[in-house]
């Protein structure tokens, strides 16, 4: 039944006649919905809202660089055997930051501490040696264990289990300058084949991982030499997701490495079913981290360039060591393959697009869509803020916000469009500021040092003092009568 309010038919006759009739009620009803709008009630009438026009964004669309660009956690690494007196030298650091690399693997050999506990002076010394991998600008991937002679003896799992113990203060005051952690400790150069204390056995590799997730910080993973070992630990043969990635679980924090890489068909043994499993290793290294090394193949015939660069493309590798094993890498240099490798290995995030508000004012949103993408062959691993940076005009004033992009989301050879808006301050002053994306490190001890920054891979955006991004964007702030107040949630504040 329709209710037709008194204010709508005011005193008009209603004749018989039904044309007449469907004159009137047409009529009626325009007149409700446009002049009277109250409701059955005779309330207040209630006025529509009017239309709003969505702010113009200007769009601007920013080149990629095909240029080489050392940035952290990733590409090519050397490795650095150690033992438990002698240092770590900053020479021997600042020769491989020269030569283009931000990672270091540091193997640390500990024959003498196989059945007591380590000393004292073995933390520090660790703690030395980070602290210049710090002042170069790198960071290390750590390996403990007992033996480089596959004949040699390792320690009893109750040695492991206490020297862990040892050395979690370290790990936890260092973390930064950690970009991960392999298992180590069993079997020679801690690879968990031999063992003199029959610990080669699904109980002990267990027992192992275990006491690495309890010791090390929940935001560092730890590396497993096969999948099968990673799948025993869980109890699952099913790769991480989105949805089960970067948590603070077991799946989420053991990752890959495999030291035989492209040897033969199943990396000596590093896979079982080899198909499956470079299945699951490819879709698991999209969210934890996938890195190693090759060694003399077995008899087999040598890999070319072309081959081992689709399979780290395909199986999302983030680091390899470049140092062993040479006759096979030699042999990936024809072609240009190698320098490809170390172009792309691991993350190489861009913005392709930008679309942002121009004109905007002091306490209104300030609208700025992000289209990023990664030409790389894996994701980041490790977490880090992605903040956007206004710096204005003759002052140099800055303003920074963290913008809640997940930067590890971005996976290999896909673009993400990111809808941010941010809230500008009612006090900041009016004029021109230009855009930076600055991709800080994540711990704070290393977030203001520009060598920790991410570079972006387009052309001319890089300031190497600041680690700042120019995003090529120029926005004009001033007051405007016109001008709606913000309602982000992420707003800008004055950097100190």
């Amino acid at each position: 039944m329709l209710h037709l309010s008194s204010c709508a038919l005011g005193g008009a006759q209603i004749k018989n006649n039904m044309k007449t009739l469907h004159n009137i009620l047409l009529g009626a009803l325009t007149f409700m919905a446009v002049a009277c709008g109250s409701d059955s009630k005779g309330g207040d009438p209630v006025v529509e809202p009017r239309p709003t026009t969505p702010t113009a964004l200007k769009t601007i669309h920013l080149g990629l660089s095909n240029a080489e660009i050392a940035n952290p956690e990733r590409g090519f690494y050397n490795l650095l055997e150690t033992n438990s007196t002698d240092p770590v030298t900053l020479q021997a650091l600042k020769n491989i930051r020269n030569d283009g690399k931000t990672l270091v693997q540091l193997v640390y050999y500990l024959p003498e501490y196989r059945t007591s506990d380590l000393p004292e002076s073995f933390i520090t010394k660790v703690e030395a040696d980070l602290d210049r991998v710090r002042e170069v600008g790198m960071k290390a991937i750590l390996r403990f264990a007992y033996t480089s002679d596959q004949n040699g003896s390792d320690a009893p799992m109750s040695s492991i289990l206490r020297h862990l113990d040892q050395i979690k203060p370290i790990l936890h005051h260092k973390v930064g300058v950690i970009a991960c952690v392999q298992a180590g400790f069993i079997g020679a150069w801690g690879e968990w084949y031999y063992s003199s204390n029959h610990l080669n056995n699904t109980t002990a590799y267990n027992q192992v991982i275990s006491k690495w997730l309890e010791v090390l910080p929940e935001e560092r993973c730890v590396q497993v030499r096969t999948p099968k070992y990673k799948q025993d630990f869980v109890g699952s043969s099913n790769a991480l997701t989105l949805e089960t990635a970067f948590k603070n679980t077991p799946i989420a924090r053991i990752g890959h490495h495999n030291d035989a890489f492209m040897t033969d068909d199943t990396n000596m043994g590093t896979y079982q079913d080899v198909d499956k499993d470079k299945r699951y290793v490819a879709q698991d290294a999209l969210y934890v981290p996938l890195g190693g090394e090759t060694t003399k193949p077995s008899g087999a015939k040598m890999a070319s360039g072309k081959e081992a660069l689709a399979e780290i493309q395909t199986l999302h590798w983030s680091f390899l060591n470049d140092g062993y094993y040479k006759p096979l890498l030699d042999n990936w240099k024809t072609g240009g393959y190698l320098n490809q490798m170390k172009k792309l290995l691991g993350y190489r995030l861009y913005v392709s697009k930008a679309e942002f508000s121009e004109q905007n004012a002091p306490g209104s949103d300030l609208v700025l869509n992000l289209t990023m993408g990664n030409a790389g062959t894996a994701s980041m691993y490790n977490a880090r803020p992605a903040v956007i940076v206004l710096i204005q005009e003759g002052t140099n004033s800055e303003y920074e916000a963290v913008s809640g992009i997940d930067l590890r989301t971005i996976q290999p050879e896909t673009t993400t469009t990111f809808k941010l808006t941010f809230k500008l301050p009612s006090t900041i002053a009016e004029g021109k500021y230009k855009v930076m994306m600055w991709l800080p490190d994540g711990n704070n001890e290393l977030k203001n040092m520009p060598a920790y920054a991410v570079q972006l891979a387009n052309n001319n955006v890089w300031n190497s003092a600041t680690g700042y991004n120019n995003l090529g964007i120029s926005i004009n702030i001033a007051q405007s009568k016109d001008a709606k107040a913000g309602t982000s949630s992420i707003t800008f504040v004055k950097k100190k």
